[in-house]
Protein backbone atom coordinates (compact mmCIF):
# COMPACT_ATOMS: atom_id res chain seq x y z
CA UNK A 1 0.00 0.00 0.00
CA UNK A 2 1.22 3.44 -0.78
CA UNK A 3 1.33 6.21 1.67
CA UNK A 4 1.38 10.04 1.68
CA UNK A 5 2.17 12.19 4.75
CA UNK A 6 0.74 15.79 4.86
CA UNK A 7 2.44 18.67 6.52
CA UNK A 8 0.34 17.96 9.90
CA UNK A 9 2.56 14.54 10.03
CA UNK A 10 -0.31 12.23 8.94
CA UNK A 11 0.55 9.38 6.93
CA UNK A 12 -2.42 8.68 4.86
CA UNK A 13 -2.94 5.01 2.96
CA UNK A 14 -3.65 5.47 -1.00
CA UNK A 15 -4.87 3.14 -3.60
CA UNK A 16 -4.68 3.49 -7.39
CA UNK A 17 -7.29 5.30 -9.44
CA UNK A 18 -8.76 4.15 -12.66
CA UNK A 19 -8.04 5.75 -15.48
CA UNK A 20 -10.60 5.00 -17.12
CA UNK A 21 -12.82 6.74 -14.59
CA UNK A 22 -10.82 9.68 -14.41
CA UNK A 23 -10.72 9.71 -18.23
CA UNK A 24 -14.39 9.62 -17.98
CA UNK A 25 -14.83 12.46 -15.38
CA UNK A 26 -12.40 14.92 -17.66
CA UNK A 27 -14.93 13.81 -20.65
CA UNK A 28 -18.00 15.09 -18.62
CA UNK A 29 -16.86 17.96 -17.90
CA UNK A 30 -18.80 21.22 -18.15
CA UNK A 31 -18.23 24.03 -20.36
CA UNK A 32 -20.60 26.95 -20.95
CA UNK A 33 -20.72 28.21 -24.21
CA UNK A 34 -18.74 31.36 -25.61
CA UNK A 35 -20.69 33.73 -26.56
CA UNK A 36 -20.51 35.24 -30.40
CA UNK A 37 -20.97 37.97 -32.39
CA UNK A 38 -21.52 38.55 -35.82
CA UNK A 39 -20.00 40.73 -38.43
CA UNK A 40 -20.88 41.75 -42.68
CA UNK A 41 -18.13 41.36 -44.24
CA UNK A 42 -17.81 43.52 -47.51
CA UNK A 43 -19.68 40.90 -49.46
CA UNK A 44 -22.58 41.06 -47.46
CA UNK A 45 -21.76 37.44 -46.04
CA UNK A 46 -22.08 37.50 -42.15
CA UNK A 47 -19.11 35.99 -40.09
CA UNK A 48 -19.46 34.74 -36.51
CA UNK A 49 -16.48 35.28 -34.07
CA UNK A 50 -16.52 34.28 -30.84
CA UNK A 51 -16.42 36.79 -27.79
CA UNK A 52 -13.03 37.54 -25.87
CA UNK A 53 -12.80 40.32 -23.42
CA UNK A 54 -11.24 42.97 -26.10
CA UNK A 55 -14.13 42.44 -28.55
CA UNK A 56 -16.57 42.73 -25.72
CA UNK A 57 -15.68 46.64 -25.08
CA UNK A 58 -16.05 47.33 -28.18
CA UNK A 59 -19.02 45.70 -29.57
CA UNK A 60 -20.67 47.28 -26.08
CA UNK A 61 -21.27 43.19 -25.13
CA UNK A 62 -19.20 43.41 -21.46
CA UNK A 63 -22.69 42.23 -19.90
CA UNK A 64 -22.98 38.79 -21.81
CA UNK A 65 -18.53 38.56 -21.33
CA UNK A 66 -19.20 39.03 -17.94
CA UNK A 67 -22.09 36.38 -16.99
CA UNK A 68 -19.59 34.53 -19.14
CA UNK A 69 -16.77 34.56 -17.11
CA UNK A 70 -18.76 33.89 -14.19
CA UNK A 71 -20.18 30.45 -15.59
CA UNK A 72 -17.35 29.69 -16.73
CA UNK A 73 -15.26 29.86 -13.31
CA UNK A 74 -18.49 28.60 -11.56
CA UNK A 75 -18.10 25.68 -14.20
CA UNK A 76 -14.32 25.27 -13.42
CA UNK A 77 -15.03 24.87 -9.48
CA UNK A 78 -17.19 22.23 -10.10
CA UNK A 79 -15.40 20.33 -12.60
CA UNK A 80 -12.15 20.58 -10.15
CA UNK A 81 -14.44 19.70 -6.77
CA UNK A 82 -15.64 16.70 -8.29
CA UNK A 83 -11.97 15.61 -9.43
CA UNK A 84 -11.00 16.22 -6.46
CA UNK A 85 -13.96 14.38 -4.62
CA UNK A 86 -12.92 11.44 -7.25
CA UNK A 87 -9.81 10.98 -6.65
CA UNK A 88 -10.49 11.03 -2.64
CA UNK A 89 -12.99 8.63 -3.06
CA UNK A 90 -11.25 6.29 -4.79
CA UNK A 91 -7.80 7.18 -4.30
CA UNK A 92 -7.60 7.35 -0.18
CA UNK A 93 -7.98 4.48 1.97
CA UNK A 94 -9.83 6.07 5.29
CA UNK A 95 -12.85 5.84 6.78
CA UNK A 96 -14.47 8.58 8.13
CA UNK A 97 -15.45 8.70 11.63
CA UNK A 98 -19.50 8.62 11.94
CA UNK A 99 -22.26 9.94 14.18
CA UNK A 100 -20.89 10.72 17.78
CA UNK A 101 -17.36 9.95 16.96
CA UNK A 102 -15.21 12.95 18.35
CA UNK A 103 -14.88 14.15 15.26
CA UNK A 104 -18.59 14.45 14.67
CA UNK A 105 -18.79 15.99 18.10
CA UNK A 106 -16.08 18.22 17.69
CA UNK A 107 -17.26 19.85 14.66
CA UNK A 108 -21.24 20.31 15.98
CA UNK A 109 -19.67 21.82 19.08
CA UNK A 110 -18.04 24.62 16.93
CA UNK A 111 -20.82 25.08 14.62
CA UNK A 112 -18.70 23.38 11.31
CA UNK A 113 -21.48 22.30 8.77
CA UNK A 114 -20.18 18.55 7.21
CA UNK A 115 -21.79 17.91 3.83
CA UNK A 116 -24.75 15.09 3.90
CA UNK A 117 -22.92 13.53 0.76
CA UNK A 118 -20.81 10.66 1.39
CA UNK A 119 -18.44 11.85 -1.18
CA UNK A 120 -18.51 15.25 -0.19
CA UNK A 121 -18.17 14.46 3.11
CA UNK A 122 -15.14 11.82 2.62
CA UNK A 123 -13.64 14.68 0.67
CA UNK A 124 -14.24 17.53 3.27
CA UNK A 125 -12.82 14.98 6.01
CA UNK A 126 -9.75 14.81 4.91
CA UNK A 127 -9.15 18.01 3.73
CA UNK A 128 -10.20 19.76 6.90
CA UNK A 129 -8.52 16.49 9.55
CA UNK A 130 -5.71 14.84 7.40
CA UNK A 131 -4.63 17.79 5.35
CA UNK A 132 -2.52 20.76 6.75
CA UNK A 133 -1.53 23.23 4.37
CA UNK A 134 -2.35 24.57 0.19
CA UNK A 135 0.55 22.74 -1.04
CA UNK A 136 -0.62 19.30 0.45
CA UNK A 137 -3.65 18.86 -2.09
CA UNK A 138 -1.36 18.91 -5.03
CA UNK A 139 0.95 16.68 -3.54
CA UNK A 140 -2.01 13.97 -2.44
CA UNK A 141 -3.44 14.19 -5.76
CA UNK A 142 -0.16 13.68 -7.30
CA UNK A 143 1.01 10.43 -4.85
CA UNK A 144 -2.44 9.08 -6.27
CA UNK A 145 -1.25 10.05 -9.56
CA UNK A 146 1.41 7.73 -8.93
CA UNK A 147 0.13 5.32 -7.50
CA UNK A 148 -2.35 4.87 -10.18
CA UNK A 149 0.43 4.43 -12.49
CA UNK A 150 0.37 8.08 -14.56
CA UNK A 151 3.36 8.72 -16.19
CA UNK A 152 6.15 11.12 -14.29
CA UNK A 153 5.73 14.17 -16.52
CA UNK A 154 2.23 14.29 -15.67
CA UNK A 155 2.60 13.97 -12.35
CA UNK A 156 5.11 16.77 -12.24
CA UNK A 157 2.58 18.78 -14.25
CA UNK A 158 -0.04 18.13 -11.56
CA UNK A 159 2.51 19.11 -8.15
CA UNK A 160 3.40 22.30 -10.24
CA UNK A 161 0.19 23.50 -10.76
CA UNK A 162 -0.65 23.12 -7.16
CA UNK A 163 2.37 24.85 -5.86
CA UNK A 164 2.16 27.98 -4.64
CA UNK A 165 4.47 30.82 -3.31
CA UNK A 166 7.11 33.44 -4.58
CA UNK A 167 9.22 30.60 -5.31
CA UNK A 168 6.82 28.60 -7.17
CA UNK A 169 7.59 25.35 -4.86
CA UNK A 170 6.87 24.22 -1.91
CA UNK A 171 10.05 22.50 -1.03
CA UNK A 172 9.20 21.78 2.65
CA UNK A 173 11.24 19.28 4.55
CA UNK A 174 9.37 15.90 5.81
CA UNK A 175 8.68 15.87 9.56
CA UNK A 176 10.66 13.72 11.76
CA UNK A 177 7.11 13.80 13.49
CA UNK A 178 5.50 11.13 11.23
CA UNK A 179 2.77 9.47 12.75
CA UNK A 180 0.16 6.47 11.61
CA UNK A 181 -3.41 7.81 10.86
CA UNK A 182 -5.21 5.60 13.56
CA UNK A 183 -3.19 7.41 16.17
CA UNK A 184 -5.21 10.68 15.38
CA UNK A 185 -8.68 8.97 14.43
CA UNK A 186 -10.15 6.97 17.33
CA UNK A 187 -13.37 6.77 16.53
CA UNK A 188 -13.02 4.67 12.76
Amino acid sequence: MNTFVSSKGIEISIKPVSQFKIDALRASKIEPEIPTYTVKTVTGEEQTFQLDGKSAVTRNMEAEWEAYVTARNKAEAENAKAFFELLVWDGVDVEVPGEGSDWDLANKHFGIKVPDDPYALKAHYVYTELLGKTEDIGELMAAIFKASGVDEEAVERLRKSFRIGVSGTTNRPVSNRTRKLESKVKDV
